[in-house]
Order: C-alpha cells, then sequence, then structure tokens
C-alpha cells in the first residue's frame, strides 16, 4: 500500500472566547498567521452559564487531489483513505484530558466562495480583528471586493454534521497528535467539500 502525503494549504483559529476584561469576546479576531492552532471549551468563566469555544480551520488543495485521481496517481474513488494528522504542540498551560474533538467537513455556499486564512497571529488577547476585512473569524469566513462581507450560516462556522463527512478522537492525556483515527474524506473529496476542514 503507497502512502501520498498531502499538506494543508491554509489554516486558521477562530473563536468566541471572552477577552481578558470578561465582557468583551473575540468573535471578530483571526490567527490565521499563528505558527499554530488552538481548540478548547471554557465554561463557566465569565458567568456560571458562560461557554467559550475555538475551532480551528485547515484547508487542503482539493483540485490537486482530483488531479492526481484523474492522472491515476490515486485509486478510483471509493478505494482510498484519508487520515488527517495533526501534531500537538507542546504548551506550558493546562490541557484538557478524556475530551473527543470532531473532525467535519466545512459545508460550501451558494457562491462558492471558501473561508479566508487572514494575517492574524495573536491567540491571547485577540487583538487581531479582521475589522470585516479579509480573514475568517466566529462571525465570518472572508470579504471580497466582488461579494463584500461574506458571514457564516451559524456563528461558529457552517459544517456537515453526517457521519460521512467526519470523524472522532478522544484524547485521554491531552498531549496525543490527532490522526489515530481515520478521516475517511471519500465523500468530501469526491463532492467537492473536502477542501475546507473544520474542527
Amino acid at each position: 500500500m503507497a502512502i501520498k502525503r498531502y499538506v494543508a494549504i491554509a489554516d486558521t483559529t477562530i473563536t468566541n472566547a471572552y477577552k481578558a476584561n470578561l465582557t468583551t469576546r473575540g468573535t471578530a479576531s483571526n490567527m490565521g498567521r499563528a505558527d499554530s492552532v488552538e481548540v478548547f471549551s471554557i465554561y463557566g468563566q465569565e458567568s456560571s452559564g458562560s461557554s467559550e469555544l475555538t475551532r480551528f480551520l485547515v484547508r487542503f488543495d482539493t483540485a490537486a487531489i482530483t488531479t492526481d485521481r484523474t492522472n491515476s496517481v490515486l485509486p478510483a474513488s471509493g478505494s482510498v483513505s484519508f487520515i488527517l494528522r495533526m501534531y500537538n504542540a507542546v504548551t506550558p498551560n493546562t490541557v484538557a484530558r478524556d475530551f473527543t474533538l470532531v473532525a467535519s467537513a466545512v459545508s460550501g455556499n451558494a457562491a462558492g466562495l471558501v473561508w479566508q486564512e487572514g494575517n492574524g497571529i495573536d491567540m491571547e488577547n485577540y487583538t487581531d480583528v479582521t475589522r470585516d476585512g479579509v480573514g475568517a473569524n466566529w462571525m465570518n469566513y472572508g470579504s471580497s471586493s466582488a461579494a463584500g462581507l461574506q458571514q457564516w450560516n451559524t456563528a461558529g462556522g457552517d459544517y456537515f454534521t453526517d457521519s460521512s463527512s467526519s470523524f472522532k478522537q478522544t484524547f485521554e492525556i491531552g498531549t496525543e497528535d490527532l490522526g489515530n483515527g481515520h478521516y475517511n474524506a471519500r465523500r468530501a473529496v469526491d463532492k467537492q467539500r473536502g477542501q475546507r476542514i473544520g474542527v
């Protein structure tokens, strides 16, 4: 069995987490140029019922995958498995334990536009806001001069929820790498949805 590697061409983190003042959320922030992506859930920090989340988005070049399939570099549809492999970045901060992460294909939109990576790097104070310009955030997947501001249908991103467009992995100690499970992206790639994966 041969292995072919495809490397992500874009990634970013989006969040609805509170800023340090615990009053304003970082929903307009973009972290597309940060050296890592981040995912977390915080409950009860601002008030007993508050919830703060991050999600990260990863894009692959599905045109290259389709070309490789056409040129018989990849087997026919249904005869190949795709494995999403990501590595833990060591941090001095406390990490969550015993949680399940769900990776899902990001759904498209009528205009066929894809989310934008953006230029932000601030993952602590969320100061790199898109100001409704280039870059995905919790509220928007980007903007263009032709189409203007492009909002997610649902704050936090639009993604498929069916089992063929997602996979789950449980992290017992919190520092494991992502990829011990297989992401069967056959359906996603075949329908040109696989270029957009969100967690």
